[in-house]
Formats: C-alpha cells, structure tokens, sequence
C-alpha cells in the first residue's frame, strides 16, 4: 500500500528530468489522474490516503503520464514520420483493468 503518485513518480515513469515548464503540465495531468482514480475505485481512497492499493498507484501512474503525452495528439492522433499516423484510442485497457482489480467502478457525481 501507497499513497497517490507523487510529480516525481509520473516524472520517473516518463522517463524525463525536471522542468520546471512540463512539471506544471505533468503534474495538471497527475491531478486529473487521481481524481479519475479516486472515482474509477468507488471512492475507495481520498486524495490524502496513505493506504492505496499498488495497483491502483500504478494505474494512476500510467494514467497520468498518458495523459500528459496525450496533449501531443488533441485530436486523437500521433504522426510518426514516413510511417504516417497513427490514432490514439480514448481509453487505456490496462488502466482500466489495474483500476477494475481494486475498485467496484466508476462513480458519477
């Protein structure tokens, strides 16, 4: 058991050094994150908790960091040279099944 991910956790899973210009942007994506967390697991955990699951952590984790890379495609594609482009899907099934090991679901509200 964990607490949310911190900056520097999304940081070190995108593989990247501080900046002081993409740590606000990646950390405005960690928030967004952990809030989708905390209602994809039923509210389960607040946002002070120091109790979260691994595996929600994780998830959270890989959330944020897509979301941080997903501004690079605002309109839900990625061009990758001479190889064309590529779309991006919306939603991330191995976050959403790290979420659906720890939590009843998504609660609207």
């Amino acid at each position: 058991m964990s607490t949310w991910p911190k900056l520097a956790d999304v940081r070190s899973w995108l593989r990247m050094a501080p900046d002081p210009t993409e740590d606000a942007i990646i950390d405005t994506a960690r928030v967004a994150a952990i809030s989708y967390g905390i209602r994809r697991t039923g509210g389960i955990w607040s946002v002070d908790s120091a109790d979260v699951d691994d595996l929600a952590v994780l998830a959270c984790t890989m959330h944020a960091g897509r979301l941080y890379r997903r501004r690079d495609s605002m309109d839900g594609t990625l061009g990758f040279g001479d190889m064309g482009v590529v779309r991006v899907g919306r939603g991330d099934p191995e976050i959403e099944g790290l979420y659906a090991q720890v939590g009843p679901g998504l609660v609207v509200g």
